[in-house]
Parts: C-alpha cells; sequence; structure tokens
C-alpha cells in the first residue's frame, strides 16, 4: 500500500533538451538524427515530501529496457542512508520505488546483474556487518543472499567477472582495512586485514554520513590481482593484493587523506586509466602502468590538471567502444555545477570530445552505462529549490556518444 501510495504523490520534472541536440548536430544530416522519446531526454525525480533527500548511486538497465536505480535515502532513526531503489520506463517514468528492511543502510556501488535480478551490497543498521541483498526489477520484490557479521563497515564492492565478490570493510577493533574474496551465496573464499595504524574510524563515519569530503573507496581486479582503494599505513593507499589468499604484494601510498587515487579502471594488463586528487586539484590520468609488486606514492601519478572541476569531484571511468573505437569516458562535475563527460582514445590517450550536461540548477555526477540502442544513461544529483536533494537522469543518443567519441556523422 505504501508503494501505491507514494506513485500516486510522484511527480517527475521532465524535460526534453531539443536546443543541447539541435546545437550539437547543426553539421549533420537531419535525416540521421531522428531521435524518439527515449533516444534523448532529462529527467529529475521530485517528491511532495520536500524533507526527503535522496542520493543516487548506481544505475542499470534492465531486460525491458526500463531502467534500475540504487541510492540512498535519508531516514529519521539513523545518519547512515537508508538504501533505496527506483525503476523507470525506457522513457524515464517513474514504475515503483522500494525502501527495503530499516536494517539496510549504506548500500554500496555494484549494482549487478544475477540471472534474472539485481545484487548489491549493504551494512546492518546496528551490527555493522554486510549484506548481500537481491532485488526483482519487475516486482521490487526483495531476498536477503547472505549476510557476513565478520565483515565490519562495508566500504566498496566489485562483482568478480570470474564469478564471485571482492568486498573492503573496516575492522573497527583491530583498526585494520578489510578485504573479503566472497563466493556467489557471499560465503568467504578468504578475508585479511592490513595495518592502517590508527584508528580511522571517525573518518569513515564521516564519509559515511556525508559530514566530510567523500572518500573514494573502491575495489577491482587486475590479473592475478586485486585491488583497494582506502586506508592503509598511515595514509589512503591504493593496494594491490594476490587474488588468491589476499597477501598484500604493492602499494600507492598517499599523504594522509588529502591526495589519493579518485578512479581507475583497467585498459588492459596493468595499464590503467586514472584519475587523482591532490587536495584541492584534480588531475586526470588518460593511460598509466601500474606496478602491482612495487611501492609508490600517489606524486608518481602525474596527469592533465583540470581547473573547472569541483574541489571534491567525484570520478566514474568506464572503458566504451563506439564505432570499432575504443575510449575511456570520464564522468565528473565542474564548479559551475555540471556533468562533465570527457572522451579519451585508448589508443594515444589523446582528447576526443566534452559534452556538459544540466543547467539551472547544480548536478553532480553518480554514475553513467551504455544502453541497449548505444546511447548513454547518465545518473546524476540535483538540488530542488537549492535545498532538497534528488536523483537525475541524462539520456544521450547513439549519435551524441559517437560525437563524444570524435565521430563525425
Amino acid at each position: 500500500m505504501y508503494v501505491y501510495k507514494k506513485m500516486l504523490k510522484r511527480h517527475i520534472w521532465s524535460a526534453m533538451i531539443i536546443m543541447a541536440l539541435i546545437g550539437g548536430i547543426m553539421s549533420c544530416d537531419i535525416q540521421d538524427n531522428t531521435v524518439e522519446p527515449e533516444d534523448v531526454f532529462t529527467r529529475v525525480y521530485n517528491n511532495d515530501n520536500f524533507s526527503d533527500a535522496f542520493y543516487p548511486i548506481n544505475i542499470a538497465q534492465t531486460a525491458d529496457s526500463g531502467y534500475l536505480i540504487l541510492g540512498g535515502k535519508e531516514v529519521s532513526d539513523t545518519q547512515f542512508l537508508s538504501a533505496y531503489l527506483i525503476k523507470v520506463n525506457s522513457e524515464g517514468d517513474f514504475v515503483w520505488e522500494q525502501s527495503p528492511s530499516e536494517n539496510y543502510v549504506n548500500p554500496l556501488s555494484g549494482l549487478s546483474l544475477s540471472g534474472n535480478s539485481y545484487r548489491f551490497f549493504c551494512m546492518d543498521k546496528l551490527n555493522l556487518g554486510t549484506y548481500l541483498v537481491r532485488v526483482d526489477d519487475a516486482s521490487g520484490g526483495f531476498t536477503e543472499i547472505g549476510y557476513l557479521g565478520g565483515l565490519q563497515y562495508p566500504l566498496a564492492a566489485n562483482n568478480l567477472s570470474g564469478g564471485g565478490y571482492v568486498v573492503q570493510g573496516y575492522n573497527r577493533e583491530d583498526q585494520k582495512t578489510v578485504m573479503a574474496r566472497l563466493n556467489e551465496n557471499a560465503v568467504a573464499i578468504w578475508q585479511e586485514e592490513y595495518d592502517t595504524f590508527e584508528d580511522v574510524e571517525e573518518d569513515i563515519i564521516k564519509h559515511m554520513i556525508r559530514t566530510s569530503r567523500p572518500l573514494p573507496f573502491m575495489t577491482g581486479s587486475v590479473d592475478n590481482s586485486f585491488f583497494f582503494n582506502g586506508f592503509y599505513n598511515y595514509s589512503f593507499s591504493m593496494g594491490f593484493v594476490n587474488a588468491s589468499d589476499g597477501t598484500l604484494t604493492g602499494v600507492i601510498n598517499g599523504p594522509g587523506i588529502e591526495d589519493a587515487v579518485s578512479a581507475a579502471m583497467q585498459i588492459s594488463g596493468n595499464k590503467f586509466a586514472m584519475a587523482r586528487y591532490s587536495y584541492l586539484e584534480n588531475k586526470i590520468i588518460p593511460s598509466y602502468n601500474l606496478n602491482v609488486t612495487g611501492t609508490q606514492v600517489t606524486s608518481d601519478l602525474e596527469g592533465l590538471k583540470f581547473g573547472e572541476l569541483s574541489q571534491q569531484a567525484k570520478f566514474q571511468i568506464k572503458k566504451i567502444n563506439v564505432a570499432s573505437k575504443s575510449i575511456a569516458v570520464y564522468g565528473t562535475e565542474t564548479k559551475s555545477g555540471q556533468v562533465l563527460l570527457l572522451a579519451y582514445d585508448l589508443a594515444d590517450q589523446s582528447l576526443l570530445g566534452s559534452r556538459y550536461l544540466g543547467h539551472g540548477q547544480p548536478y553532480r555526477m553518480a554514475d553513467f552505462s551504455v544502453t541497449k540502442d548505444g546511447g548513454l544513461i547518465v545518473l546524476a544529483s540535483t538540488d530542488i529549490t537549492g535545498r532538497f536533494p534528488r536523483l537525475a537522469l541524462f539520456k544521450l543518443s547513439k549519435n551524441d556518444l559517437e560525437m563524444l567519441a570524435g565521430i563525425q556523422m
């Protein structure tokens, strides 16, 4: 009953970004750029209860060509964000929303398809352990897959291509960063700890409740290694571990939490596309050969300075194939309150194109993904009347993505 009542109250602010589209395709044959409503749109998902606050995390396109959005919602009985999901159709129109068990807080990026449903990790509100939860995108129904009470403060998770997961957490008693490799049922294959040499629980909580600069926690894999971006050895570091047992093999150390890797995406082998912040400065590194068995420092990661980026800019980097061209797309945000997409050629690291999204109110980057029609869906956050955080979607067409990649139509 709750869902249906909320559906009646839900208002969707929508606008076709026709002027932006026209401006982008003036040099093209108009017959080649006819678009349907689902090809290009902008949506902001409002709510009659202005005191509610919603924060976007992840987006996935579903089998029916709609979109499943994972987010967080502020609730009254905890400072942690409660898990929140919303389903929209192919044109961005609202279908359903769900706030599952009140115990599910701090949902992690990494919404992944498993069979006919989607999965994500989150934290237990009281015991701080880790849940793996399954959601049916058609009905919004939830199923708990597993719970790991010994893996507290889950901070980042990654779905492994070979099956299973790798999850980063924090042991508040031993004051150590934790990495765990899990199977499909959230059963630990191994779990290893790495010394922080200081109590960083306060920094982690501030990150989770949004009272400090968001910290770029992440996990992933590179060949026979896993990596984590988190606290290690008195700093916020990028650590590399053996995939078979979690033994630390290499590290990129930072000077505390004010200089760190913002994002990393494997191109091939040990070559990565990366981003880094150093105090209030952001840098983009289109290509860097990581040494997963050595010791480095973040200052080794020289890159391209972007003064227009927000001082606390979030980054997402994804490898995309566009018309037989492999590109790295960076999604980030500017000081002027726009989402910025940058495309780099993976062959020579040249900048191919850029695209700004959002106007009239500030927008912040959350996630993006290639769509079934060859376009791009971009998930962002914005503030209604400058105060109330809401979810926003930008849908770009196949032509838009090709223009971003520098392909002349």
